[in-house]
């Protein structure tokens, strides 16, 4: 059967009152039976509780991630514009937009920072550690005295004194010859009949505790020296000896006086300087590199020598000067000849003992090695 129109209004706010009143029931009851059995329900509100406490740890970790992520991608869009000279204009920000206080300087110092990277560091530093024991060394292509000694932290004598063929020729070299290195400075000496702690250490002015003190030195129990054994002589000398050539035996021409200003004699680099057993400098450059007299003078000397200097010019200055000359390959004057300085008198070379082309320049006085730098301009 059909409901009036008129009755529709009253039905809906009694169905309305209905549902309402059913709802507040179930609600009282449900809280009637969880309050009368509260231990039954644990179970089901722990799961509760954890599955509820997963979710917000979720959206939590999605949330910072996204955060993450946005930064990351600013970061690669700075890269990825280029780099800002200072001469560049800034960044203009789009038509309406406002620039906020410090954002354009921001995006020249972001833009700038992205180009400083870090380098990898591939050195180590390593300590440098004493030797404790006795090297040998081949002299290569290039070896000065004066170099060999700097690469095991020696003294450039210490060379010297521990190689007594060496001794003959101190700053004269040769390609493949062998030398003693010692571990520390000093004299390597060969014991000789008769030779006791107190001469050897006399003999080298050094003290006879720091022979007999050096670890290096395998001295009898009893303390008497071995005729042959060598020791080394911590701090000990030896006298210079310069090295002599045959003189000019010829008429000396006469009125020939050196100015006494002297001129460089070639050109090139230093490849050794003046120090107590190389009493010159050598100067290197290609062979056949002209070599000029750097005063006026004679020619005293002109020829091939026996003591390491291979081809060899002398000049005397007449005035208590000479000149040397050494490791020459070619000679373009001879003995008793007039020169003027500056004039050519020979082509650099490597002959003699020597470990590369090079000039080796001596000034003398009396006969006596001085150093060149107090000379040259």
């Amino acid at each position: 059967m059909a409901i009036p129109e008129p009755d529709r209004p009253q039905n809906e706010r009694l169905w309305r009152g209905n549902f309402v009143t059913h709802a507040i029931a179930v609600l009282v009851a449900g809280v009637w039976r969880w309050n009368g059995d509260r231990v039954g329900q644990r179970p089901v509100l722990g799961r509760l509780t954890s599955h509820v406490a997963l979710v917000l740890i979720f959206g939590f970790l999605l949330a910072l991630g996204s955060f993450h992520l946005g930064g990351t991608a600013n970061t690669m869009s700075l890269a990825a514009d280029p780099p800002l000279s200072p001469g560049d204009a800034t960044p203009s920000l789009p038509e309406g937009s406002v620039d906020p206080v410090g954002a354009r300087s921001y995006y020249n110092a972001a833009a700038s920072s992205i180009q400083i990277i870090r380098q990898a560091e591939p050195h180590t530093s390593i300590p440098v550690r004493p030797r404790l024991e006795i090297v040998t060394y081949i002299i290569q292509v290039g070896d000065t005295a004066e170099s060999i000694a700097q690469s095991f932290g020696l003294q450039p004598t210490t060379i010297l004194w521990s190689n007594p063929e060496l001794e003959k020729v101190p700053d004269l070299l040769r390609v493949g010859q062998e030398l003693i290195i010692l571990p520390l400075d000093g004299v390597y000496h060969t014991v000789a009949e008769g030779d006791t702690l107190e001469s050897v250490a006399e003999q080298y002015k050094a003290a006879a505790q720091d022979i007999e003190d050096c670890s290096f030195n395998r001295l009898p129990v009893r303390g008497r020296l071995r005729t042959g054994m060598r020791l080394i002589v911590p701090n000990g000398t030896k006298p210079y000896e310069p090295r002599r050539v045959t003189a000019y035996q010829g008429p000396v021409p006469q009125d020939v006086v050196g100015t006494g200003r002297f001129h460089w004699p070639t050109s090139g680099y230093i490849s050794q300087g003046y120090w107590y057993g190389h009493r010159a400098i050598d100067i290197a450059n290609g062979v056949g590199t002209a070599i000029l007299t750097s005063d006026a003078g004679y020619v005293s000397f002109a020829r091939w020598t026996d003591v390491g200097y291979g081809y060899l010019v002398v000049v005397d200055h007449a005035n208590g000067y000479q000149t040397y000359y050494a490791h020459l390959s070619n000679i373009f004057v001879t003995e008793g000849e007039v020169v003027t300085a500056g004039q050519v008198i020979g082509a650099m070379g490597s002959t003699g003992y020597s470990t590369g082309p090079h000039l080796h320049f001596e000034v003398r006085y009396n006969g006596y090695p001085t150093n060149p730098w107090l000379y040259l301009p």
